[in-house]
């Protein structure tokens, strides 16, 4: 663990001997949080260890709040807002929930408070699940929602926050021991009696080969929403994830919108290409101080539209496919969505005739033409495999009806980023081969997916962010997430299919 001491040797003792003199007596002994001194405390979190089955595309839970209890004195609680997050998401990228300025030196347990999971999955075991009451037939995409709470203490880890100290956690959901399935009934459960640790693990920032520079903690990725600027300061604000503020500074970079319409070198800076009321989305640099920098800006459009993202699940025809909704962004007014929930499942219909409104967010990574071309460009669902992540603008929406999903009709389809676990067959710095792929990927044999990996400077334009290990080379063989552009062909045989935006090591 990473602390910056702000006291030198002498005042330190002094500091404790007036702290011990402070708390003196036989009735009121001292024993923890005795000092003055405060920390500064970050919190962020990731996910990993999928269930065999089903296949989980998308998981939400609440986070009510994050609880720092001292051995004695006063406990200090963080309440993220909102507080809703895709724990999916997190197998390759973090959330940042909050900082606690103020957190008295001394050693802390952690517990977390949990509700309201919601589940997208396919049934992948087949026979039928009974999840909370809804049965969900074999080979079928299902959204469920639990009654589960809880409030999981994290056993196996303590932490010591130090005077001065600008310290952070990173909380781990451990997405196999929440999820059960027995006799065919699904479950979710935040306090499983077995096994320990349970739900929760924890580790101090930053951890181990993250790849980071000086005084930062972690790097918060593809944080997605609409755009406001005060200064050189950039908020995003999101309705699903709440808002994150960043400082953009000399080290940021600005990447070209998916159309190629905006941030275009060499006018891609800050004033050229952030303004206020874009769909965006921004990279940061989690600091020790628990503020931002900006680490790279993309804009996704210019004005504040419509916006659905979601994991594609079926493609049923030539102009018709389905996904799992997984983040959105309503238009600033007369939204035709605002009836629509992340953990929806959607029926998107392509206008027709469609002209050129398949885009690749590219995020400054240089796919090779050969597999760009694959979606960019095209016209109808030849180009759409499920396992992808895109992004519809609805200029249609119908509400759904009993069983019968919504419905939207799109004229833009962007591919944006499947995060998915894996495991690693084998890597060299610049290509990863892995199997045992999600199911609802669909894969039609056993042969090793190619994931390109791009070399260069961590942290810089259009390189592949490592995470648990220095680079491609060092990752072994046990799972590993990745955040990629998933780019396929008609045969589902691409090589590459994936193109690694991120790579993490568990």
């Amino acid at each position: 663990m990473n602390r910056i001491k702000t006291l030198s040797f002498f005042p330190l003792l002094l500091l404790a001997a007036l702290s011990l003199a402070a708390c003196s007596g036989t009735k009121n002994r001292c024993t923890s949080n005795c000092g003055t001194g405060t920390a500064t405390v970050s919190l962020t979190l990731v996910a990993d260890t999928l269930p065999a089955n089903p296949s989980i595309l998308s998981f939400k839970v609440s986070i009510l709040g994050i609880t720092l209890t001292p051995t004695t004195g006063t406990a200090q609680t963080i309440h993220p807002s909102p507080s809703v997050v895709d724990l999916m998401s997190l197998q390759s990228d973090t959330a940042f929930l909050g900082a606690l300025t103020n957190v008295p030196s001394g050693s802390y347990t952690v517990q977390v408070s949990l509700s309201s999971p919601e589940i997208v999955f396919l049934n992948d075991t087949g026979s039928t699940i009974t999840a909370n009451g809804k049965m969900c037939s074999n080979n079928f995409v299902c959204s469920v929602t639990f009654t589960s709470v809880g409030t999981p203490t994290i056993s196996s880890f303590t932490f010591t926050a130090t005077t001065g100290g600008q310290q952070g956690i990173e909380l781990d959901f451990n997405l196999k021991n929440a999820i059960s399935l027995t006799s065919g009934t699904l479950s979710v459960n935040f306090n499983p009696a077995s096994p320990n640790p349970g739900v929760f693990t924890a580790f101090t920032l930053p951890r181990t080969n993250a790849n980071l520079g000086t005084n930062q903690l972690e790097l918060i990725e593809d944080f997605t929403g609409v755009v406001s600027i005060s200064g050189n300061n950039v908020t995003i604000t999101s309705n699903t994830r709440g808002a994150l503020t960043a400082t953009s500074t000399s080290a940021s970079f600005f990447d070209a919108s998916p159309d190629n319409a905006n941030c275009l070198a060499p006018a891609n800076n800050f004033t050229s290409c952030v303004a206020k009321g874009q769909i965006a989305s921004v990279d940061a640099f989690l600091k020790s101080d628990g503020t931002l920098d900006l680490k790279e800006f993309e804009p996704l459009n210019q004005t504040q539209q419509d916006f659905v993202e979601g994991i594609v699940y079926a493609v049923n025809t030539p102009t018709q496919f389905s996904i799992a909704v997984t983040d959105e962004v309503q238009a600033a007014t007369n939204s035709l969505i605002s009836g629509l929930n992340t953990g929806d499942l959607l029926t998107i219909n392509l206008t027709t005739p469609v002209s050129k409104t398949f885009f690749v967010d590219t995020k400054g990574l240089q796919i090779p033409p050969g597999g760009l071309g694959l979606f960019q460009g095209q016209s109808d669902t030849s180009a759409v495999h499920p396992g992808q992540t895109v992004a519809v603008h609805p200029t249609v929406f119908t509400a759904a009806n009993g069983t019968t999903p919504a419905i939207v009709t799109v004229d833009t389809i962007t591919l944006r980023w499947s995060r998915l676990t894996a495991s690693a067959v084998s890597s060299t710095t610049q290509l990863l081969n892995v199997n045992a792929v999600p199911s609802y990927i669909n894969p039609v044999s056993s042969t090793p997916f190619v994931v390109q990996l791009f070399t260069g400077t961590q942290g810089a334009s259009g390189v592949t962010n490592f995470d648990g290990v220095v680079d491609g080379s060092g990752i072994v063989a046990n799972p590993v997430s990745a955040r990629a552009l998933f780019l396929e062909n008609i045969g589902n045989t691409a090589s590459p299919a994936f193109f690694a935006a991120k790579v993490r090591q568990h």
